[in-house]
């Protein structure tokens, strides 16, 4: 499987850096628009992440209905007949992800204590693991990152705010 860089790199340009979530959220968004065909398309986020960037560049869905309930799934339906996709992250993926936010959790919560030499190393460090997380979403193939499957939504799911 191959997806061309610039995909995601007009998903960190709308996002404004580089992580983990916004790319699976490129890959989410990805996988259903390639199963709804239609340009009027709706989307429902089941939570609020960086992922919506992702969403929305890869969907062209500017306006998302974040239902904030935790979990990490995307409904993309056909605005005119409600049928469409739930794309959700597999287990997998978010392991994957977890790597690098451990990491940034813990240098956040030791960064005032650490000198300038041990705060460079772990920056670097991160930098290093980013890298890596980065290139596994970018390449991994859907079916391990991804579980799809049809879905019907209500005209109710959709335009409640």
């Amino acid at each position: 499987m191959s997806i061309e860089r610039e995909f995601f790199e007009a998903i960190y340009a709308r996002h404004g850096h580089r992580c983990p979530m916004s790319t699976l959220g490129g890959r989410l968004g990805r996988a259903a628009a390639a199963h709804v065909d239609s340009l009027r398309r709706r989307a429902v986020y089941h939570i609020d992440t960086c992922a919506l960037d992702g969403i929305r560049v890869a969907t062209g869905c500017h306006e998302i209905r974040v239902l904030d309930e935790g979990r990490h799934v995307l409904d993309l339906v056909d605005d005119r007949n409600g049928r469409g996709v739930r794309v959700a992250l597999r287990p997998e993926a978010l392991a994957i992800a977890g790597e690098y936010r451990r990491l940034d959790d813990l240098l956040d919560r030791d960064r005032a204590t650490l000198d300038a030499a041990t705060l460079a190393a772990r920056q670097a460090e991160l930098a290093r693991v980013l890298d890596r997380v980065l290139e596994q979403l970018w390449t991994l193939p859907d079916e391990v990152l991804l579980e799809i499957a049809p879905t019907e939504l209500d005209s109710v799911t959709l335009l409640e705010r």
